[in-house]
């Protein structure tokens, strides 16, 4: 027998549809020559610091114990609440009658990180190979079998994985908490390799804005009447057209003495405009926040993994997680294939034609993944309405690459009055091309018909009074473009110069942006990011500047890329992060410092909240008034309320008990879980994927009924006859996920 480690659950039922490994086992599929198991991301963790000694570091943070490094070696241990399916992956493994074992994580440093130490924790010692695919499509997985690489050859991409995580856990333990006691007055203060960088782009964006003072300048504007009609034009110097006084733009323009003008010039060109370049992710989420307020980056990242692992037949996109904007020109044929497929019956087929173009194909400008582009296995009516957003925005961008240009007649007229010139442009679209893809009318700048040497007449010539204009506020395109060139201004296009330097990869940097505003170092005003009081003390108090420093966070990924391209060692990047961790540690605790977190955070027993030490007397007074008001409503009403249970723990409302293991049941903004979800599984997210295809959410009447009578029931939705009908809810528990299940009455 053969066995294949994929990385989630969807991605194994894919490929054991295709293998034919019909029989469904608990945690894995099994077939006449193949099994295929899966891990749920990652099974493995690195010991807690605790774990190390647990009688000298559990309990209480003590700043004599850091920086810690781990005298020996790293330690790691299976996840508790995963350990059922290690156990399963695990006997597999070693199971007598399995010969060798194919590797089917995800083709990225993660992927193979996160099968590398199951392998190692399951003590494996039989050959492994890898397959190495960027979608799971019947055509990819038998070209992937057909060309498995032995283990050995990917031992620098392991390398770099094992190395990140090692870099982040040294850094992330030992300045979190260290900073934490140092200035954190009772607030954790969470301090991160690529978190603290991404705080400082949007710090010192805030400050340009804050302090900035905006200029006057002046432009001269002519108006001129020709026999077709009006036109403006700006006045043309021979080196700039700015005026910093009002009398330097008048003196010209006193200069100026007749009323007719002569049309020196004009000129009638033809351009094209080609369609964007192809998805990587972080364009992609771009795209998709810029235009849907509903959407951030992580939800475009988790929407594409879901399209990428597709229903069970193969996956519908590519692999998302690359930051190229092109193809591999090895994937023509392939990619003539998915073209064929996609265009066939579309309403723009006939514009759509294949060609090998280096816009598109470009092999020199991959690093590793190439662009994000739909596969040939067309997707389902069935999407969510998310999926079918991000999925059609795809496919839209894929089909734009191979359709003709826009054409533009662009006309320049050069008016010239006393000697003073005055440039005039005009722009119209001629012929769509791509653009006929989408719903966007193009702003045409439609000019009077004027020949060269014409007579027209001055209606009038002012100056302009200008002003500058401050930085716009980073929103998650922009900010998502400035980590990954390290927030430098460079186009999309410009993918050698800064190769692998940048601030996260294109798989975690929407986490971390979900992060920063998490801990509240940054909050969001619409779609603009902004500093938070916390931030800005962070970024002004905090000692260890190179954490901030958009170039040392670039070289240090910089060097990951390197380890994993085998031009750069291991070890001598350990002991640099090493010896960075333990100057930097006691740099802190040597520190004059003020607390970064001005407010002491203090828990409330009347309110049960933890609360702003300042914000306790005004609690207790709000409450206070709230009780009397209460009070008053009950006499008037003949009430009685029922106070509502809270959790001293985390302040979260208690709601009712867990169905499955008797736990309370709390409620946060995003759900209704368990306190023990890690265990149990038990969760209702208010969200839901199943309800949001009947256009419904979860309501905490549900919450309840499902833990009372582990079923419920729900009216008003629609089937596909726009009839009402009730439905019966009820649910399962599957790797360690609560999934409803709907059925109609």
């Amino acid at each position: 027998m053969i066995l294949v480690l994929a990385e989630k659950p969807s991605v194994a039922k894919t490929i054991a549809t295709f293998l034919k490994a019909n029989n469904r086992r608990d945690g894995y599929f099994e077939g006449d020559k193949y099994i295929i198991t899966y891990a749920v991301g990652h099974l493995i963790s690195l010991y807690d610091m605790k774990d190390y000694d647990k009688e000298k570091y559990s309990g209480s943070w003590k700043m004599d114990n850091y920086p810690f490094i781990p005298e020996n070696k790293f330690k790691f241990k299976v996840d508790k609440d995963k350990q059922k399916q290690f156990k399963i992956v695990e006997s597999l493994i070693n199971r007598e009658d399995i010969e060798y074992i194919i590797n089917a994580t995800d083709n990225d440093r993660e992927g193979e990180l996160i099968s590398f130490l199951i392998l190692m924790m399951a003590k494996n010692t039989k050959r492994v190979k890898r397959i190495l695919v960027n979608e799971w499509t019947p055509e990819d997985i038998t070209r992937g079998l057909e060309n498995l690489k032995d283990d050995e050859e990917m031992r620098n991409l392991q390398a770099a994985g094992y190395t990140r995580l090692l870099t982040d856990w040294l850094v992330g333990i030992n300045f979190t908490c260290a900073a934490t006691l140092k200035y954190g007055n009772g607030k954790l203060l969470n301090i991160g390799r690529v978190i603290l960088p991404t705080v400082k782009l949007i710090y010192d964006r805030d400050m340009q804005i804050k302090n900035f003072v905006p200029e006057k300048y002046y432009e001269i504007e002519g108006k001129f009447l020709a026999e077709n009609g009006e036109y403006t034009g700006k006045y043309k110097a021979k080196k700039d057209n700015k005026f910093d006084k009002e009398e330097d733009a008048k003196a010209v323009i006193d200069d100026i003495k007749s009323n007719i003008a002569i049309i020196k010039d004009k000129k009638v060109t033809r351009s094209k405009e080609y369609a964007p370049k192809l998805f990587s992710l972080t364009s992609l989420q771009g795209y998709i926040t810029s235009k849907y307020a509903s959407f951030t980056s992580d939800k475009v990242l988790s929407v594409c993994q879901s399209l990428y692992e597709g229903k069970g037949k193969g996956g519908y996109i590519t692999y998302p997680r690359t930051d190229s904007i092109y193809l591999e020109e090895s994937l023509v044929d392939k990619v003539k294939k998915t073209l064929d497929v996609q265009k066939n019956g579309h309403p723009n087929e006939s514009l759509i034609k294949f060609s090998k173009s280096k816009r598109v194909f470009d092999s020199s400008k991959v690093e590793s993944h190439s662009a994000i582009i739909p596969t040939y296995i067309l997707a389902p009516d069935s999407l969510t309405s998310d999926e079918k957003i991000v999925y059609n925005a795809i496919k839209n961008r894929f089909l734009a690459n191979f359709m003709p240009p826009a054409e533009y007649e662009n006309t320049e007229i050069i008016t010239s009055v006393d000697k003073h010139d005055f440039i005039t442009k005009g722009k119209v679209l001629v012929s769509k091309g791509y653009l006929n893809l989408f719903a966007k009318e193009s702003k045409n700048n439609l000019l009077p018909i004027v020949n060269k040497g014409e007579e027209v007449k001055v209606i009038s010539i002012l100056p302009v009074e200008k002003l500058t204009s401050p930085p716009k506020p980073y929103t998650e395109d922009t900010l998502l473009k400035a980590m990954k060139n390290c927030g430098k201004n460079v186009s999309e296009d410009d993918t050698s110069v800064l190769s692998g330097y940048s601030i996260g990869t294109s798989a975690t940097r929407a986490e971390v942006l979900k992060k920063i505003k998490q801990v509240g170092y940054v909050n969001k005003k619409g779609k603009n990011y902004y500093i938070t009081q916390l931030g800005i003390n962070l970024v002004e108090i905090f000692p260890v500047k190179n954490l901030f420093d958009v170039d040392f966070t670039g070289k240090l990924e910089k060097s990951l890329l390197d380890i994993q391209k085998g031009q750069f060692n291991r070890k001598e990047y350990l002991n640099m992060v090493c010896k960075f961790v333990y100057e930097n540690v006691n740099k802190i605790k040597t520190d004059r410092f003020r607390p970064i977190n001005p407010e002491k955070i203090v828990y409330n027993p009347k309110t049960k909240k933890f609360v702003k030490e300042s914000n306790l007397g005004k609690e207790t007074k709000s409450e206070k008034k709230s009780s009397n008001k209460a009070g008053a409503d009950k006499s008037v009403n003949n009430k009685t309320r029922k106070e509502k249970d809270i959790d001293k723990e985390t302040g979260l409302e208690i709601i009712a008990l867990c169905p499955e293991c008797g736990g309370s049941v709390l409620e946060s903004d995003k759900a209704w879980a368990c306190k023990n979800y890690k265990k149990c599984g038990f969760t209702l997210w208010k969200n839901d994927d199943v309800l949001n295809k009947y256009n419904k959410k979860a309501n905490k009447t549900l919450a309840k009924s499902l833990c009372k009578n582990k079923k419920a029931t729900m009216s008003g939705l629609i089937d596909d006859k726009n009839e009402k009908f009730k439905a019966n809810i009820t649910y399962d528990i599957v790797d360690n996920k609560t999934i409803l299940r709907i059925s109609k009455r």
